[in-house]
């Protein structure tokens, strides 16, 4: 399985220390936040290999996904901005795929 990641929502904050000090800052750890509020979501799932995915890789230009797993396949996808398919796989390989590029 792939899962394409929205990272959008991260961001990074500035934990310098307060007027506290750094001592304030260590007795009150749920304060001391490194991240926003929002997370990471996950925004497509890719099921389709059958064993465990060593390597994915997007497109430089296109919305296209390439994937490598122990199944010894390689599997291209498209996605668009609501969901993402598998478009072909390529079988052959005698070992399994530890990588692979556009």
């Amino acid at each position: 399985t792939v899962r394409v990641w929205d990272i959008s929502g991260l961001r990074k904050k500035n934990v310098a220390p307060g007027p506290g000090g750094m001592e304030d800052r260590l007795r009150n750890p749920a304060q001391t936040d490194l991240f926003g509020t929002s997370d990471a979501i996950v925004k497509h799932v890719l099921e389709g290999h059958d064993r465990g995915v060593n390597w994915a890789v997007f497109h430089p230009s296109l919305p296209l996904i390439v994937s490598g797993a122990d199944d010894r396949q390689v599997k291209l996808w498209r996605m668009n901005e609501s969901k993402a398919w598998e478009v072909d796989t390529c079988r052959g390989h005698y070992n399994n795929v530890s990588c692979c590029i556009f």
